[in-house]
């Protein structure tokens, strides 16, 4: 797993937190939102995430690449489009790791 503190530092962003719910129901999340793929087979184009989250193209990937760099994020890259998609088990690792430290260190 990422080092707990890098991972909490790309957390403390509120932006990246909401990208990461969003991503948790993609279906619910982007309803409305049109995309070539179904969001069950690559995830959510980053142009999706741009428009719902009102930022900038490299606001919006530099986002989506902290999120990736600590691994709570996988892409997947379709011709000239880049798809997001929560990574589940290094969420999940990186609660329990957060929890684990809190508890052995109090």
């Amino acid at each position: 797993m990422t080092d707990l503190n890098e991972m909490l530092k790309v957390l403390a962003s509120p932006v990246r937190r909401t990208v990461l719910t969003w991503l948790k129901d993609p279906h619910t999340s982007f309803a409305g939102y049109e995309q070539l793929y179904d969001f069950s087979v690559y995830g959510v184009c980053a142009s999706l995430i741009q428009d719902k989250a009102g930022l900038a193209q490299p606001a919006t990937s530099l986002c989506l690449k902290a999120l990736g760099d600590v691994g709570l994020v996988k892409a997947t890259k379709v011709g000239k489009w880049t798809y997001y998609q929560r990574n589940e088990e290094q969420v999940a690792a990186a609660m329990a790791g957060l929890l684990a430290d809190l508890e052995v260190n109090l």
